[in-house]
């Protein structure tokens, strides 16, 4: 067994522990993968998996070691050891690190609720503590079985919840599908979905970064860290914003013949490109109670994301708050995990926002007038608020996404594809 760095504790304590090593004998209720791979070779993984134990029936768990991230499986109980409780905004969690590892006490799950707790401490060689918080997380486990809906079935299959929907089979257009179903989709087609959002994940590959900058590709941990947040820079840069391909450009050239953007716009008339400040293509991974989905967003679906705010608009709003350290952007990077509802901010601004992103350009004769009052607009403040709200991971209300699936490439090339999103209305009946 590895060495412990610290204690075996009980999920309730862990707020007692933050920045601390300790060890976890846990449940594990449900195991998310998060794979991504780069372009320029080597892959970023991040497993996120939903545990238990008899003093806190749910708490999260990041594993960034591949070696944990393989072994782990839902519906078995293990020891985690040597994790770090961290806290990420309001939510307290826990990591691996490169001390951590995991050892599988009992699987699989039918085991777990077939044999008697004595049979099953008897086959587990821990020691004395580990073996009385064994007996009560397997004791927990069996009395609350019938609350564990999701785990995985024999083959590794998961459990489908059922729907009460019909879904249409001959439309091209196919709606009200849950993930699971859009993930099975073997054509390409356009689906509608309602889902939460869970992470944005922009893949760095235009610079050189160390292993240790992995995480600061997940975009909701970069906005409330405490040192300088340059978020925008790596969001925005220089592309077609008609494709929404990224342009490496010198007078409004591609750099060479290695890159891997095309030199025609498949959606421009005359195949040009339209170059300005675009949003870069990132991954949304979206969730609802079947599955999550990592969908590919360009940049005029990130324009929707985003509250009708253009690249050019935040970018040159960015630009100008660089030039003065005073200005409210700074206050928002101090107050870091604060709840941004308690900044305050001008009324005129909140106003302007409303009028300018979120209604359609329909009163084009006022274009010229509102251009002078745009001026006054700190969009990049805006959006970063907005962006703030939209990872506020388990707290928002599905969305409805319309998506684009392509059945000849996979997933992490862009299978699925966000071609727009809007909030969904129900009807009470």
């Amino acid at each position: 067994m590895a060495t412990w760095y610290g204690p075996l504790i009980d999920l309730s304590e862990a707020a007692s522990h933050i920045d601390h090593f300790v060890q976890l004998l846990v449940f594990v209720h449900r195991c998310t993968p998060v794979q991504y791979k780069l372009s320029k070779g080597g892959e970023v993984i991040r497993t996120d998996i939903q545990v238990g134990d008899d003093t806190r029936p749910f708490f999260s768990v990041t594993l960034w070691k591949k070696e944990i991230q393989s072994m782990v499986v839902s519906g078995e109980v293990v020891l985690l050891q040597n994790v770090k409780i961290t806290r990420f905004r309001d939510l307290i969690e826990a990591k691996t690190v490169e001390w951590s590892s995991l050892l599988r006490l009992i699987h699989p799950y039918e085991c777990l609720i077939s044999k008697g707790v004595a049979d099953l401490i008897t086959n587990c060689r821990v020691g004395m503590v580990a073996k009385e918080k064994l007996r009560k997380v397997i004791e927990w486990v069996q009395r609350s079985r019938s609350i564990f809906q999701i785990v995985e079935a024999p083959g590794n299959q998961k459990m489908q919840l059922p729907r009460n929907w019909k879904v249409p089979e001959q439309e091209k257009l196919r709606q009200h599908l849950s993930l699971s179903e859009v993930l099975s989709l073997s054509q390409s087609c356009k689906a509608i979905t309602n889902a939460c959002i869970g992470e944005m994940f922009l893949p760095i590959t235009w610079r050189s970064i160390g292993e240790s900058e992995n995480e600061t590709m997940f975009i909701s941990r970069r906005l409330y860290s405490v040192g300088e947040n340059n978020v925008a820079e790596d969001l925005i840069c220089t592309g077609c914003k008609l494709c929404g391909s990224p342009l490496d450009s010198v007078n409004g050239r591609l750099k060479s013949k290695q890159s891997s953007i095309s030199f025609f716009c498949e959606k421009s008339a005359d195949h040009s490109h339209v170059v300005s400040f675009i949003y870069r293509p990132f991954k949304l991974y979206v969730w609802d109670e079947s599955e999550h989905l990592p969908l590919l967003v360009k940049n005029s679906a990130a324009e929707q994301l985003f509250g009708n705010i253009n690249a050019e608009r935040v970018y040159s709003s960015y630009r100008e708050q660089s030039y003065n350290r005073n200005s409210d952007i700074k206050r928002v990077k101090k107050e870091g995990n604060e709840n941004t509802s308690a900044i305050s901010y001008p009324k005129v601004v909140l106003k302007d926002f409303v009028d300018n992103c979120w209604l359609e350009d329909a009163c084009k004769s006022h274009e010229s007038r509102s251009l002078q009052h745009n001026k006054n607009i700190n969009f990049f403040l805006i959006w970063f608020i907005l962006l703030k709200m939209l990872l506020l991971q388990g707290k928002n209300s599905p969305l409805k996404f319309e998506i684009a699936v392509n059945a000849s490439i996979d997933a992490e090339n862009g299978r699925f594809e966000m071609v727009s999103v809007s909030i969904p209305c129900f009807n009470n009946i």
